[in-house]
C-alpha cells in the first residue's frame, strides 16, 4: 500500500509550439458527440453491469522499465490550449514506468465531445535517455497536468492526474505534497488493497473570463465504477469541488471515500530519524477532524514501527484533513524539499455523510519519497451491488486557514523520553487560536485529561507562554507495557472548554 511519491516529481519543459500542432491534438476527422454528465453516469452504470476486463498495457518495453527519475525526462512539448488565450494549458504524460493504465482524453467544446488524438511527436526525451527510449507511435496517455498561465511565477503547474485515481493540487506558491484519490478500497486489510482507476477524462474547454476548470472522469475497477465531476479553481487556496456517482459491481468490504495520501517520516520526537540530519521531514503533521456535534479533534501523525490503523467514529462530519502546521523553513532545513510550503488539505462534505468513521493508516517508513499516511471516510452503510451511491465534497488545498479549526486548538506537539522512568513518555502540546490569544495571563487554565486503562498519569501542568501568548500543556505519562493507550486532552477554565481535543495513541518508550 506504500505509494511512491516520485511519480509526481516530474519536470515539464515547454518548448515553442510548431504551427498547426494544436489543431492536430484534437482528432480532425472524429465525429463530435453531444456531452452531458448524465452520459458519464450512464456509462458508469453500464460498466457495473458487465464483467470487469482490465485494459492491456500499451507501453513499450523500454518505457515500462523506466525508473521514476528517468520517466520524468520525457517531456510534453505541445501543450493543449497553448495559443488559445485561455487561463489554462494541459500537458500529457505518456505511458511508462509504473503508469501502465492507458486513459482516453476528450475535449468538450460548445457542448460537443472531441477525442484527443495521441501523437508521439508531441513528446521529447532529454539527454542520454533519448538513445534508449523510444516513444511508440501507437502508444497512449497515462494522465495529464494543468498549468495556470495567469500566475506570474516560474512554476505555474497546479493540478496533476496520474496513476490509478490519484490527483494532486497546490495552492499558489506551494509545492506538491499530500495527494488525493477518487476512491479507495480495502486499504491495510489482509485481503489486499484494490486501486480503482480513471479510464477516461473529458476536459471542458474554458470560457472567456472564467477562471475555473471542469473535468469529468469515468472510474473503473473489479468491484465498483463511478462517474466524477471536478470543478477546479486555482489561486491563493486551490479548491476542487467533487461530485461522484458510484455503482458497486460486487459487495465491498471497505469502501473509502475521499482518500488522502501523505508522508510523515520524523519530527518532534515522532518517528525514527535513522541518521537523517534534518529537524523534521514530513508533508503533513496532523490529522484534523470536525464532528457533526461541534467537536474538533487534532491527532498528530506518526511513523510507527508497525502498521497502525486508528478509527474515529463520527456522525454527520463537517470535515477532515491532513495539515502541515509548522510553516518555518528552519523547522525542516530542506532547500530542495521545501516542506514548509506543502499544502494542508481539508475535505468538506457538501451532502450529509451520515454516520461512519475517519480511518487513519500509518505505515513505517525510512524514505521521504514514499507515502506512508492515508486518511479516508468509511460510511457506516456502504452501497450494495445494484445501488447508486452519490457523494459530494470540496477539497481545499491550503497554506494557512485562520478558521480551521475555528477555536483554540493544538498547533504543535512534541514527544520525548524520560530516562530511568520505566518507559514513560513526556508530552508537550501548544494550544493557540480562537479566544486563547485574548485570555489574560493570570486566567486559571487546566487540562481536562482522559487516558486508557492501565495508564499512569505521572505529571500534568498548563503554563502560559508570554512570548507567543499561547498555552502549553506538559505531561509525563506511563502507558501499559503491552499496548498503546489513547490519550485525550483539551483546555478548560471554570468548567468551560477553551480548546479543541488533542488525541494520540501513546506507546511506552523502549528506553527506560
Amino acid at each position: 500500500m506504500t505509494i511512491s511519491k516520485s511519480k509526481f516529481n516530474i519536470r515539464i519543459i515547454v518548448l515553442p509550439l510548431c504551427c498547426g500542432a494544436l489543431l492536430a491534438a484534437v482528432s480532425p476527422g472524429a465525429a463530435a458527440i453531444p456531452f452531458a454528465f448524465s452520459q458519464v453516469v450512464h456509462d458508469a452504470h453500464d460498466l457495473a453491469q458487465r464483467a470487469w476486463h482490465p485494459r492491456p498495457v500499451e507501453a513499450s518495453k523500454s518505457l515500462r522499465q523506466l525508473s521514476p527519475q528517468a520517466y520524468g525526462h520525457i517531456l510534453d512539448t505541445h501543450p493543449l490550449w497553448k495559443h488559445d488565450g485561455f487561463p489554462f494549458e494541459v500537458l500529457f504524460y505518456p505511458l511508462g514506468g509504473t503508469f501502465d493504465h492507458p486513459v482516453r482524453v476528450n475535449v468538450i467544446r460548445n457542448g460537443q465531445v472531441y477525442p484527443i488524438r495521441y501523437d508521439s511527436k508531441t513528446f521529447s526525451v532529454e539527454g542520454a535517455l533519448a538513445k534508449k527510449v523510444h516513444i511508440p507511435k501507437n502508444g497512449g496517455y497515462a494522465g495529464f497536468l494543468v498549468k495556470d498561465t495567469g500566475y506570474a511565477r516560474q512554476h505555474d503547474e497546479f493540478l496533476s492526474f496520474l496513476g490509478a485515481s490519484y490527483f494532486r493540487a497546490v495552492n499558489k506558491d506551494a509545492v506538491y505534497g499530500t495527494s488525493a484519490r477518487g476512491l479507495g478500497i480495502d486499504t491495510a486489510l489482509p485481503s489486499g488493497e484494490i486501486f480503482p482507476y480513471f479510464q477516461e477524462f473529458w476536459l471542458q474547454r474554458p470560457k472567456p473570463g472564467v477562471h475555473h476548470l471542469t473535468i469529468y472522469a469515468l472510474l473503473n475497477s473489479p468491484l465498483i465504477t463511478g462517474a466524477y465531476r471536478f470543478e477546479v479553481t486555482p489561486g491563493k487556496n486551490t479548491h476542487i469541488r467533487v461530485h461522484a456517482v458510484l455503482y458497486p459491481r460486487k459487495k465491498i468490504r471497505q469502501l473509502e471515500i475521499a482518500p488522502l495520501s501523505s508522508m510523515f517520516w520524523h519530527g518532534r520526537g515522532r518517528g525514527i530519524r535513522a541518521g537523517d540530519w534534518h529537524p523534521q521531514q514530513h508533508d503533513s503533521s496532523d490529522l484534523i477532524m470536525a464532528n457533526g456535534d461541534g467537536e474538533w479533534i487534532t491527532r498528530p501523525l506518526n511513523n510507527p514501527l508497525y502498521t497502525q490503523v486508528t478509527r474515529y467514529t463520527l456522525a454527520h462530519p463537517q470535515g477532515f484533513g491532513l495539515f502541515q502546521q509548522d510553516r518555518r523553513f528552519t523547522s525542516y532545513e530542506g532547500i530542495y524539499t521545501q516542506y514548509q510550503k506543502r499544502p494542508s488539505v481539508w475535505i468538506q462534505p457538501l451532502n450529509d455523510w451520515g454516520k461512519g468513521q475517519v480511518e487513519l493508516v500509518e505505515l513505517p517508513t525510512n524514505n521521504r519519497n514514499l507515502d506512508n499516511i492515508v486518511a479516508f471516510w468509511v460510511p457506516q452503510h456502504p452501497p450494495q451491488p445494484g445501488q447508486a451511491f452519490s457523494v459530494s465534497y470540496r477539497l481545499n488545498f491550503l497554506r494557512d486557514a485562520a478558521d480551521l479549526p475555528p477555536g483554540g486548538h493544538p498547533v504543535a506537539t512534541y514527544f520525548g523520553t524520560v530516562p530511568h522512568s520505566g518507559g514513560s513518555r513526556r508530552i508537550v502540546v501548544d494550544f493557540a487560536g480562537g479566544g486563547l490569544g485574548r485570555l489574560p495571563a493570570n486566567t486559571p487554565v487546566q487540562a481536562h485529561i482522559s487516558v486508557g486503562p492501565g495508564t499512569r498519569l505521572i505529571h500534568s501542568a498548563v503554563r502560559f507562554d508570554p512570548a507567543n501568548h499561547q498555552w502549553q500543556w506538559r505531561a509525563q505519562i506511563l502507558p501499559p507495557a503491552d499496548h498503546p493507550t489513547n490519550v485525550r486532552v483539551f483546555l478548560e477554565s471554570r468548567d468551560h472548554a477553551l480548546s479543541d481535543t488533542w488525541t494520540y495513541l501513546l506507546q511506552r518508550s523502549k528506553k527506560s
